[in-house]
């Protein structure tokens, strides 16, 4: 046989059938230790007392015997006929009507026969023959006593409670594997590479968490395949200017070699090398953060970036402090630094850049301030992205490669750490490297 290939057919099946079993037995044992014992007793004393009558009606003299007669249609319904009399066939098939001939031949040692039924006043009687002595006497009883069938009750108990559960399971199921689908079909469509709407964070707190994280996947995986085309984009873009250089050098260089042109032919060419090596910084940098920390002096190695630095920008305020050690990356460090000290260069307006350095007690922050144009407020989310620049010119000497802040933004996504931005417009812009303790534990 073939099982059912949907979630909700087997977890549904799995319950009803679960739950039927149970009710089944449960049926079975309150039949079996309830039921039955009650209805054999109730049987038993039916004979008992039809048994007796007979015999005390055998027993009285005529003349008493039409008061005794009264007496037990009065209190018992009971109905005693000396004479057989025409009585129509009778069908039961009743649990109690069978305990009541198995109790009559426990008490006569033989067996009893149930003739038949009549029908008096639109009541319908169930007549038996008792002998007793010589005598064989017919005794009826209105069919209201035998007619409440316990097992037909439980069997509709029984049927309505399976009704009741396989609609119960079936709904609870279908609330809970409602989100299990959408996720399944959002899945499917996120692998076709299409783009998925972000799924309700509703239901159980396991199914919340599962759809919280899907969620935070798929804006995950959407943005790199945003970063993706604008990465494409941009280089695309960036390159066909000192490509279009080269070409037109290369033109004016056919007759009569120039050495201006051959320099400027060069300084296209370490343009371009360098926009291909800080987009490969990009591609590479988990790579780059399985490196093992070391214990480096901070101040230390601002020190050294900032007198590369004075060579070409001598406006930056940097006074060493006291050793400042600690285990951190120092290529990523470096890069960071260098970064944030190239956009404070190309955005400073050649005024002055000063570095800050405070040690915390879980960790170490480190602050770039210019006294630049400063940053729209609605832009300091965006100027983190690949290729994202304040002048939009797109000239390199001007404005940069667009992917300094961006090589930033991942380094600290990949090693733990938090880069920060406070700017005012016509004013300049704090950048700060918030550099935790103990990062390097949670590097993948």
């Amino acid at each position: 046989m073939k099982q059912p290939s949907s979630l909700f057919v087997r977890t549904s099946l799995t319950i009803f059938i679960s739950l039927f079993i149970f009710l089944a037995f449960a049926a079975l044992v309150v039949f079996q230790n309830l039921i039955s014992p009650i209805a054999r007793q109730s049987a038993g004393d039916m004979a008992a007392l039809m048994l007796l009558s007979a015999q005390t009606w055998v027993e009285l003299p005529v003349e008493a015997r039409p008061r005794f007669e009264i007496e037990l249609k009065q209190y018992h319904r009971l109905y005693i006929a000396e004479q057989p009399q025409p009585l129509d066939k009778i069908d039961i098939h009743h649990l109690f009507y069978n305990y009541l001939l198995e109790a009559f031949e426990k008490r006569l040692n033989q067996p009893v026969i149930i003739p038949g039924q009549s029908t008096r006043n639109e009541t319908r009687f169930i007549w038996v023959d008792i002998p007793i002595a010589e005598h064989t006497i017919q005794i009826g009883f209105p069919y209201s006593h035998i007619e409440p069938n316990p097992p037909r009750v439980l069997f509709l108990l029984l049927s309505g409670a399976a009704v009741l559960i396989f609609l119960t399971s079936t709904l609870l199921v279908r609330h809970l594997i409602l989100p299990l689908e959408n996720l399944s079909q959002a899945t499917l469509q996120m692998g076709c590479g299409n783009v998925v709407a972000p799924l309700e964070e509703t239901g159980a707190r396991e199914l919340t968490q599962l759809a919280r994280s899907f969620n935070q996947m798929n804006a995950r995986v959407q943005q790199l395949l945003d970063n993706r085309t604008t990465l494409f984009a941009g280089i695309s873009h960036d390159l066909r200017t000192p490509i279009s250089r080269l070409h037109l050098a290369l033109e004016l260089m056919e007759d009569k070699p120039d050495r201006e042109l051959i320099q400027a032919a060069r300084s296209d060419l370490e343009e371009m090398n360098h926009l291909i090596q800080q987009t490969l910084e990009l591609a590479v940098g988990k790579k780059q953060a399985r490196k093992k920390y070391q214990i480096i002096d901070l101040n230390r190695l601002i020190t050294d970036e900032v007198k590369k630095f004075r060579l070409e920008y001598p406006a930056i305020i940097w006074s060493e402090l006291p050793a400042c050690r600690i285990s951190v990356s120092p290529t990523a460090v470096q890069r960071i630094l260098q970064n944030l000290l190239h956009n404070a260069v190309c955005y400073g307006q050649s005024k002055d850049i000063s570095i800050g350095l405070e040690q915390q007690d879980d960790q170490v922050v480190l602050c770039v301030t210019d006294q630049g144009k400063g940053i729209p407020q609605e832009k300091t989310k965006q100027i983190f992205e690949p290729f994202f620049r304040l002048e939009q010119s797109r000239n390199a000497q001007s404005g940069g490669s667009g992917l300094g802040l961006a090589i930033v933004r991942q380094l600290c996504d990949l090693y733990g750490w938090e880069i920060t931005v406070q700017s005012e417009l016509n004013e300049g812009s704090v950048f700060c490297l918030h550099i935790y303790q103990g990062t390097e534990e949670t590097i993948p």
